[in-house]
């Protein structure tokens, strides 16, 4: 059954561990924007994926699936009404936040689940 609490505790992880780790990465000298923010793509979303495997053990994938969507419309929303950056103007980078970030947590949420089922053995 899905754990409604277990979810938002993830989304709630992923974004504080997010903010610590890309205020850390803000110290390093990282010249390419593109390396910065792949980093935070797979930190954000792998964090996602991980931990909905690890606390929503009956339903990991929808709820990997589920937090990626929420938290790239959270994104999405605080870029248009915070800093009034107009990302609802352009569809395709819309869909490709999306597929990239559902894409990133699957594969965190899978290795994960995989990971689990051959230490007890179920494989």
């Amino acid at each position: 059954m899905f754990n409604t609490m277990k979810f938002f505790q993830t989304i709630g992880v992923s974004i504080l561990l997010t903010i610590v780790i890309s205020f850390l990465l803000g110290f390093l000298p990282i010249e390419s924007y593109g390396l910065f923010l792949f980093v935070q793509i797979v930190l954000t979303y792998g964090c996602v994926g991980f931990f909905a495997a690890i606390w929503n053990t009956e339903t990991p994938y929808t709820a990997a699936y589920l937090g990626s969507i929420v938290i790239v419309f959270i994104n999405l929303l605080v870029s248009h009404f915070v800093f009034n950056i107009l990302v609802f103007a352009d569809p395709e980078g819309i869909g490709m936040s999306l597929s990239s970030a559902v894409i990133v947590s699957l594969l965190f949420a899978v290795v994960t689940v995989f990971i689990r089922n051959k230490r007890e053995g179920v494989l």
